[in-house]
């Protein structure tokens, strides 16, 4: 009996099967690197999500300083510009381009009042009080003054002294403005006391920090500081400036500064800011005695007792000593608390004062 043989089917059906089985392995394989590659994304992105995170916060600051440095940048440039132009002529000029990118500049009206008087000639020890906005009070201890001319604002009013007495009150009937001088004279038409008022104005700076808005006031060639949520500091102060002469005469030199800025200063990336001069003012040049002046900061009430505090520490160390019959500086003039002013002592040694007002326009 012959054997069957194989049946051709089933050899061609086992090669199909074996065919099949290769195809799903490598499917399997496929699938299995497609995850790997997915997985591996997405634990690239966790960890730059973990990167990112962890680094918010020195991003923040890096940003914060780069903006705060630009800011104090543009502050300086903006001040030596001012110094230089309020030193100039009348109608004096210059225009320069701020990249104002995350800052905002805005003026400062009236933020700052100082009330200036010393006697000029003469041996009389004239005072001048303002009684209200158009009235003041004249003492005359030696019946001295025999005219007083007010300039208000440019407008020059003359009233004589005609009364008996040391003491007198005028009425201008015209409201004091920002610049007020008011200039006592003898008999002989020559000056024997002056006093000066001006109100001075200012710009403020702020800047965008992601903790806030960080600020900086101008005013009067002083600079003023404060960061978010933190309080108003004092980094430069106003100049009054106190020297000895190789004579040994003391000489006190004090330069004012006026800001005027328009009401929309400009802004942006590319903003032209104009400073003109409105031309400076002397207001003492030479001899003076009995020098005493106020100021009254409105920025900040701090400001006004650390102003005293600096400019009188001289005294406040030879009042600790209990020794000040010597003493050659600022000083309180009248109660200790300076709210009677400060004044240069001895009182009545005559002294060289060079007081001068430097007044620009912004815009």
């Amino acid at each position: 009996m012959k054997p069957f043989p194989s049946p051709l089917i089933m050899e061609g059906y086992s090669e199909i099967a074996q065919t099949r089985r290769w195809s799903s392995s490598e499917d399997e394989d496929g699938v299995s690197e497609i995850i790997g590659v997915v997985m591996l994304l997405a634990m690239v992105i966790s960890i730059l999500g973990v990167v990112v995170f962890a680094l918010q916060p020195y991003v923040n600051d890096f940003d914060d300083n780069k903006n705060w440095a630009s800011a104090r940048i543009l502050t300086e440039q903006v001040q030596e510009r001012i110094s230089v132009v309020g030193s100039a002529p009348n109608g004096t000029g210059v225009a320069f381009t701020l990249p104002l990118v995350t800052s905002t500049l805005t003026g400062l009206g009236m933020v700052e009042t100082w009330t200036i008087q010393a006697d000029i000639s003469g041996n009389d020890r004239i005072d001048i009080g303002l009684i209200n906005a158009t009235a003041f009070k004249l003492l005359s201890p030696n019946e001295t003054v025999d005219k007083v001319v007010v300039i208000n604002n440019g407008l020059h009013q003359s009233f004589n002294i005609t009364g008996l007495g040391s003491e007198h009150s005028i009425n201008t009937n015209q409201s004091f403005g920002d610049e007020l001088i008011i200039n006592a004279y003898d008999d002989a038409d020559n000056i024997v006391h002056r006093l000066v008022r001006f109100r001075l104005s200012g710009l403020r700076m702020d800047t965008s920090l992601n903790t806030g808005i960080q600020s900086a006031a101008m005013v009067n060639d002083g600079l003023f500081s404060r960061m978010p949520n933190e309080a108003w500091v004092i980094e430069k102060f106003p100049p009054l400036n106190a020297a000895e002469t190789m004579s040994g005469r003391n000489r006190i030199g004090i330069v004012l500064s006026d800001i005027r800025a328009s009401s929309a200063l400009p802004q942006g990336n590319s903003a032209t800011l104009e400073i003109v001069s409105k031309g400076p003012m002397t207001l003492f040049d030479g001899e003076a005695r009995n020098l005493r002046f106020t100021y009254d900061n409105q920025l900040h009430e701090i400001f006004n007792p650390q102003y005293m505090e600096h400019w009188m520490g001289d005294h406040t160390v030879h009042l600790a000593t209990g020794d000040t019959t010597d003493y050659h500086g600022f000083a309180p003039w009248g109660r200790s608390s300076g709210i009677d002013g400060i004044g240069f002592f001895p009182a009545d040694e005559t002294i060289l004062l060079e007081i001068a007002i430097q007044r620009v326009e912004v815009s």
